[in-house]
């Protein structure tokens, strides 16, 4: 009995000497995004009125798997040294934030509401990155960080003309249309929200300049606004080649090193 619980210990906190995520928190993964899909669909009126009984028996089995990966992990919270030995250990891991997270996103399952609380179970999605612990999530993570750090003046200098191009375009529009349309274009914050829809590329349609001269305000803006999407992606897309490049270079250097050793011992 100890060896089984002392392996699905194993199996929950990811200790695999490969680094790849365990079989355990791979099932969990892919349960918390099919309950996800779920929730998600049933807000739709009409699958609800004509799959709604048939996700509601699915969700009952989803929601019996959660329980079951809940009680494993009541069941081997005690060999975890921060929780504590005996019921003491279950007891801290019961009032644990990842824990309570667990049963907000269980208990919809049984109560018999609709989507209303279903979508509660969302928060589970906290639970993906507990398991997010192989090798190539590390290293991402590791150069997206790298990138920002060694990148950091060039993107706050991508930051600021970014900035005064909004400030700037907002208040052209601001003089060239705030007469005719005062409504929409009447004051720079109105003019603003249209320049970050219109640099962002996003354009709702909901405020657009009628005069020639609001077009040609507009028509420079929007291509300008290329840049202001273009220069921060470069930014961080140097970033990343230089940590990977580092990485390989690193990796080199412990190879030629092993192999120097290697060579003097024979």
């Amino acid at each position: 009995m100890n060896e089984l619980r002392l392996r699905i210990y194993r199996e929950i906190i990811n200790d695999s000497p490969s680094g790849r995520t365990s079989v355990f928190n791979k099932i969990c993964g892919v349960t918390i995004f099919i309950s996800i899909f779920f929730a998600v669909i049933i807000t739709e009126n009409s699958i609800d009125y004509k799959f709604g009984d048939q996700i509601d028996f699915l969700d009952w089995i989803i929601g019996g798997l959660f329980c079951i990966e809940y009680l494993c992990r009541l069941w081997v919270a005690p060999l975890e040294k921060k929780y504590g030995q005996g019921w003491k250990g279950v007891l801290r891991y019961v009032v644990s934030p990842m824990a309570i997270i667990d049963l907000i996103a269980i208990i919809p399952s049984f109560i018999g509401v609709r989507a209303q609380l279903k979508i509660l179970r969302i928060v589970r999605l906290l639970r993906i990155l507990k398991i997010g612990r192989s090798e190539k999530f590390k290293q991402s993570i590791f150069h997206f960080n790298y990138a920002l750090r060694s990148k950091s003046q060039e993107l706050q200098i991508s930051i600021f003309y970014t900035v005064l191009l909004l400030l700037i375009s907002s208040t052209f529009m601001y003089f060239a249309e705030s007469s005719i349309q005062p409504g929409l274009l009447g004051s720079i914050p109105r003019c603003l929200w249209w320049s970050i829809t219109t640099v962002s590329a996003v354009g709702y349609g909901d405020s657009i300049p009628v005069t020639a001269v609001g077009k040609i305000i507009a028509s420079i803006t929007s291509l300008m606004g290329i840049a202001a999407i273009a220069i921060p992606t470069g930014i961080l897309a140097s970033g990343f080649s230089e940590s990977i490049g580092i990485q390989d270079e690193n990796k080199n250097v412990s190879n030629e090193i092993e192999f120097s050793s290697h060579s003097d011992e024979t």
